[in-house]
C-alpha cells in the first residue's frame, strides 16, 4: 500500500523527544498538516489508514479536506471516524481528480500526538450509496436541506459505534434492539452515548439552541461553527488522572543527562526562593508547618489546558533544612550550564527570616557555586503582594536600618564564591522606590562598604514595577524581571473555565519573547531576563494570573535570543541574563524538573548554552579578518548545514575568483564550520541570529561588505520552505537558474554590467508590488519614509530572497533597519520586517531607476515587468 509524507502546515508545534518519534502539539483549534501527494488521486474510492497516537485524549472530529482544483473549502471535506488501535481507517470517496490533501487531526488546542504512516490506496470493493457522486461522506453546512438521507445516513453509521453503544448499555443488548435505530429514536433523549467521543447530554446542555438530535446537528452544522462533541479533559478530577498516568507525560518528558562543562562568556543567574522550610511567622501567619510547597500541592486547573498542579520531579516536596537538597540543586544547575544564583533575600528592620539557605551556604565551602542576593524589601503580605493590607511583616527603611543591613550582609558579600562585576559584589535590590531617600541610601552604603573592608558596590534594581533609570539614584545596572512590567497579551476570553467562579485573567506566553524582542535598548546597562513559565493560581486559587502556552521550544527560542543580545550589547563581566526562577513553584516559573518536562527546561538552556560555547566562537572570529580579494561576492544563509554539500557543488560552478561570506545556525557544531573551512578556507563566516530568517544575517552582513566596493554580490539561502510541498524544488530552482551553470554565473555578471540593471532574479519569482503587498504596506511605507523615498505607484520585487544584485542599489541603507526592530522567529508567514524588506529590494531599485530581470533560456534576457506570479508570495 503506497505511504505519503505529511509536514505541518500551521497551528503544530513540533516537540523535542528522547524517543527521536515525531511529536506534534496543537497550539491553536485548527492544527493542521499537507499529505504530499506524488501525483494526483484519480476520481473514485479509496482506503485510507493514518496511523495517529494521542496521548492526551484530545483528538476529536478528524477530518480530512481534498483540492480538486478549487482550493481547500468546507464543501470538499471528509469527517474521519475516531481512533481505534493507534488509527484511524476509513473509505473514501472522491468526486473528482484530487491535487492534494490536507489533514486537520483535531478541534481541540493543546493535544499531543504523533502521525506516523499514511498510506491511501484505491479499491473498488465500495460503491456510491447513491448516483450523484457526491462524497457519502461529505457534509455541506450551507446546503444542508440538499443531503439526501442516503448521504446523511452513512455519515452518521461511520460516526455511529455499534459495539460501544451495546457494550455501555447492556439492557439493549440483552433485547436484541438494534442499536443504531434505538440511538436515533430514543437513547440520545435517554443521553446515551453514540460512540467514546460525542456526549449528547453535554452537547444539548452546552448549546441550548439544539433541540433535535445531536449528533446529527454536530455533523452537518457544530462541527462546522466549532462546537465541542463533548467536554474532553475538562474537569478536575479527569486532569488528575490523566497526570497520574505514567505514560501521559512520556513524550514532553527529558531525562536527566550528565553534561561537561560549557564553556561560555554567558552568565546565567536564576532567582531563588527560599520559602521551603518551616518558620515562625509563616507558622503564625498561614498555620504550623506552611512552607512554599502548601500551596503549590493543593493548587487545581482552572480552565481547559491549564497546568496544574505544578508535581515536583526528582526533588520531591523538599525541605531546605536539609543541606543535601541544595547540594544537589547545585549539582543540577552546574550541570546544565548555569552560572550561579540570586536568593532573594528578607530583612525587616534588624530581622532576618529565611535565612537557613544562604547560611547553609556559607556555612559550607564545598557548596561551590557562584550566588549573590536580592534584598526583597518590601512588605511581607498575605495577599502576596507586597503592599500594605494583611501584612506578616513590614519594612521600616531608615539610615540607622541602612547601616544595619549592610553589616549584616557583610559575610554574604565577601565571601570568595560571591557575584562580582569588575571585582564588585553584585547587590541586588528589588524595590528602591519604597526607600524615602535611596539616593542617599545609595552614598550611605557606598561609604561604609569601603569602611568595613567590602570595598565598592555593583548596585542593581529591577524593573519589576518601574523603569526607574538606575544611574539618575546611583545604581550601576537595572534588571529585567519577567513577567513583571511586560506588555502581555490577555487571553481569558479564549479560555474554557472549569469553574464559572473562575476570577483569574489568563496571558499568552508568547507575548513575553514579541515584548522582550522589540523593546527599546535604554542608554544604560539593563540586564536582561526571562522566565520559563509563569502562573500563581496555587497562591491566588481561582484568582491568579496565568501566562498560558509555554514550552520547552518557546523558552529556548527567547533564551537564544538574550544570549544573541547579551554577546553583542555587554562587556564580559556584564554578559549577565537573569532567569525568573530556579524554584519559584507557588507562581509556576521554575527551572527544576517537574513531573510533566522532566529536565526539559534544563536541557534547553544546557544547548542553547552550548551554542554560545567559547571555543566556536574563537574559531568562527579567526575567519572574519575580511579582505576584498575579488570582483564578486557570494553570502550564504547556511541555516541548514546538512545542505552544505548541495551549496558546495553550485559553488563550484565559480570560474572566477569570489569572496565568500557565509551565515550558519547557530548549532552547527564545531566539525561543522571545519567542514565548510576544509572546502573553502578563505570564508568568513559567522553565525548571525536567525531573525526574519536571513534577512537580519544579511543586513548585518551587508554592514560588513558594503564598504568594500564589490562589482557583484550574490544572495544565496539555503531554504527548505518546509510549509510548502514543493520548498526543495522551489530552492533548487531559484539557486540553479542564476549560478547553477558557468554559463548561468556569467550571463547574470553580464547583466548586472548594463548600469539599467540592479537584480537578476531566477525566472517566475518576480511580482508586482500592489498585487502581492499581503500584511506589508505600513512597514514598507515607514522605511521608505525613514530612507527619504516615496513609494510609486507600483513597482516589481524579487521573491525567494535568492538572486544577484548591483551593490549600489544598497548603499545609503546601512541604517535602514536594525536588529531590535526584528521580532523572534515565530512562524511568521507575512507582515513582518523580513517580508517588508524582501519588497524594499524591488523599490531600491525603481529608485535607482534598475530593472529586475530573469535569465531565459539560454542567454537572453527577459525584464521582469507585470509578471504574473506564480509561487508563493502572501497577496492582498
Amino acid at each position: 500500500m503506497p505511504k505519503f509524507n505529511i509536514t505541518p502546515l500551521h497551528d503544530v508545534e513540533v516537540l523535542n523527544t528522547s524517543t527521536g518519534k515525531n511529536v506534534y502539539y496543537s497550539k491553536g483549534q485548527d492544527p493542521c498538516f499537507n499529505i504530499e501527494l506524488m501525483s494526483p488521486l484519480k476520481k473514485g474510492w479509496y482506503s485510507a489508514t493514518i496511523g495517529i497516537e494521542d496521548y492526551r485524549n484530545k483528538i476529536r472530529a478528524s477530518k480530512l479536506y481534498f483540492d480538486t482544483g478549487k482550493g481547500y473549502n468546507e464543501n470538499e471535506t471528509i469527517l474521519l471516524p475516531p481512533i481505534q488501535f493507534n488509527s484511524i481507517s476509513s473509505h473514501l470517496f472522491f468526486p473528482e481528480d484530487v491535487i492534494s490533501l490536507r489533514f486537520d487531526p483535531t478541534i481541540l488546542k493543546d493535544a499531543e500526538f504523533s502521525i506516523e504512516n499514511v498510506t491511501i490506496e484505491a479499491t473498488n470493493t465500495i460503491k456510491p450509496a447513491n448516483a450523484s457522486g457526491t462524497s457519502s461522506h461529505i457534509v455541506d453546512p450551507g446546503n444542508i436541506q440538499s443531503l439526501t438521507s442516503d448521504n446523511l445516513k452513512i455519515a452518521l453509521q461511520k460516526a455511529f459505534d455499534k459495539e460501544y453503544y451495546l457494550s455501555n448499555n447492556t439492557d439493549i443488548k440483552a433485547a436484541n434492539i438494534n442499536p443504531f435505530d434505538h440511538y436515533f429514536n430514543q437513547g440520545w433523549r435517554e443521553g446515551r452515548r453514540p460512540n467514546n467521543w460525542f456526549n449528547p447530554i453535554y452537547y444539548l446542555n452546552t448549546y441550548k439552541d439544539v433541540q433535535t438530535e445531536p449528533l446529527t446537528h454536530y455533523l452537518t452544522i457544530g462541527l462546522f461553527e466549532g462546537r465541542k462533541p463533548m467536554v474532553g479533559d475538562s474537569s478536575y478530577y479527569h486532569h488528575i488522572n490523566q497526570q497520574n498516568r505514567s505514560d501521559y507525560h512520556k513524550n514532553s518528558f527529558i531525562e536527566f543527562e550528565k553534561h561537561d562543562k560549557v564553556d561560555v562568556d554567558l552568565r546565567l543567574i536564576a532567582f531563588y526562593l527560599p520559602q521551603y522550610h518551616p518558620i515562625p511567622q509563616n507558622d503564625k501567619a498561614w498555620g504550623k508547618g506552611f512552607t512554599e510547597w502548601t500551596n503549590v500541592s493543593k493548587a487545581i486547573p482552572q480552565f481547559e489546558g491549564h497546568y496544574q498542579p505544578r508535581l515536583p520531579g526528582e526533588l520531591g516536596y523538599y525541605d531546605l533544612r536539609l543541606v543535601d537538597i541544595q547540594r544537589r540543586q547545585i549539582e543540577l544547575a552546574k550541570n546544565y550550564g548555569l552560572h550561579g544564583f540570586c536568593y532573594h533575600y528578607y530583612w525587616f528592620a534588624g530581622k532576618k527570616i529565611m535565612d537557613t539557605p544562604i547560611q547553609q551556604i556559607l556555612d559550607n565551602p564545598d557548596l561551590d557555586f557562584p550566588f549573590c542576593i536580592n534584598w526583597a524589601n518590601e512588605n511581607w503580605t498575605k495577599k502576596w503582594d507586597g503592599l500594605d493590607n494583611d501584612v506578616i511583616l513590614q519594612q521600616n527603611h531608615s539610615p540607622e536600618d541602612d547601616i544595619a543591613f549592610l553589616e549584616a550582609i557583610k559575610p554574604i558579600l565577601t565571601d570568595k564564591r560571591y557575584i562580582r562585576v569588575s571585582g564588585k559584589p553584585l547587590l541586588m535590590i528589588y524595590r528602591p522606590n519604597k526607600f524615602p531617600n535611596i539616593k542617599a541610601t545609595v552614598k550611605r552604603w557606598r561609604e561604609h562598604a569601603k569602611k568595613i573592608g567590602i570595598g565598592d558596590l555593583y548596585l542593581v534594581l529591577t524593573h519589576s514595577f518601574d523603569s526607574q533609570n538606575p544611574v539618575e539614584i546611583g545604581f550601576d545596572a537595572a534588571t529585567e524581571f519577567p513577567p513583571n512590567n511586560f506588555n502581555v497579551t490577555d487571553i481569558t476570553g479564549s479560555i474554557d473555565p472549569y469553574n464559572s467562579g473562575y476570577k483569574g485573567r489568563v496571558y499568552d506566553y508568547t507575548s513575553l519573547l514579541t515584548t522582550s524582542s522589540t523593546a527599546i535598548r535604554p542608554d544604560y546597562i539593563k540586564f536582561r531576563g526571562i522566565c520559563p513559565s509563569w502562573d500563581n493560581e496555587a497562591r491566588k486559587p481561582g484568582n491568579g494570573g496565568s501566562i498560558h502556552g509555554s514550552t520547552p521550544k518557546k523558552y529556548e527560542t527567547w533564551l537564544e535570543y538574550l544570549c544573541y543580545y547579551t554577546e553583542e550589547h555587554r562587556t564580559k563581566d556584564e554578559k549577565i541574563i537573569f532567569v525568573n526562577a530556579w524554584n519559584e513553584w507557588g507562581e509556576g516559573t521554575y527551572l527544576e524538573p517537574d513531573r510533566k518536562y522532566g529536565y526539559a527546561y534544563l536541557e534547553t538552556t544546557y544547548k542553547v548554552l552550548e551554542k554560545f560555547d567559547k571555543q566556536k566562537q574563537r574559531i568562527l572570529a579567526s575567519t572574519q579578518n575580511v579582505k576584498k580579494t575579488a570582483d564578486i561576492a557570494v553570502v550564504l544563509h547556511l541555516y541548514y548545514v546538512d545542505l552544505w554539500s548541495e551549496m558546495k557543488s553550485v559553488l563550484a560552478n565559480f570560474k572566477d575568483p569570489f569572496d565568500l561570506f557565509i551565515n550558519i545556525n547557530n548549532s552547527a557544531s564545531i566539525s561543522d564550520i571545519e567542514k565548510i573551512r576544509k572546502d573553502y578556507p578563505n570564508a568568513h563566516i559567522y553565525s548571525f541570529e536567525n531573525r526574519g530568517r536571513d534577512i537580519l544575517p544579511f543586513v548585518k552582513t551587508l554592514e560588513i561588505i558594503l564598504p568594500l566596493d564589490y562589482k557583484y554580490i550574490c544572495k544565496l539561502h539555503s531554504k527548505k520552505s518546509l510549509h510548502r510541498q514543493d520548498g526543495d524544488n522551489w530552492r533548487k530552482h531559484l539557486i540553479h537558474d542564476i549560478i547553477g551553470s558557468p554559463e548561468r554565473i556569467k550571463e547574470s555578471i553580464q547583466a548586472l554590467n548594463n548600469k539599467d540593471i540592479g537584480v537578476v532574479v531566477s525566472r517566475g519569482n518576480s511580482y508586482a508590488y500592489r498585487e502581492w503587498i499581503g500584511s506589508n504596506v505600513e512597514i514598507v511605507e515607514n522605511l521608505a519614509k525613514k530612507a527619504n523615498i516615496k513609494v510609486p505607484d507600483d513597482f516589481i520585487f524579487p521573491a525567494g530572497s535568492i538572486f544577484w544584485f548591483s551593490p549600489r542599489i544598497f548603499k545609503g541603507t546601512e541604517n535602514l533597519v536594525h536588529a531590535d526592530e526584528f521580532p523572534i522567529e515565530n512562524g511568521q508567514m507575512d507582515g513582518t520586517i523580513a517580508h517588508a524588506y524582501e519588497r524594499i529590494v524591488g523599490l531600491l531599485c525603481a529608485v535607482h531607476n534598475c530593472k529586475i530581470v530573469s535569465l531565459e533560456e539560454p542567454k537572453s534576457e527577459t525584464i521582469a515587468k507585470n509578471k504574473t506570479p506564480k509561487t508563493n508570495v502572501t497577496k492582498n
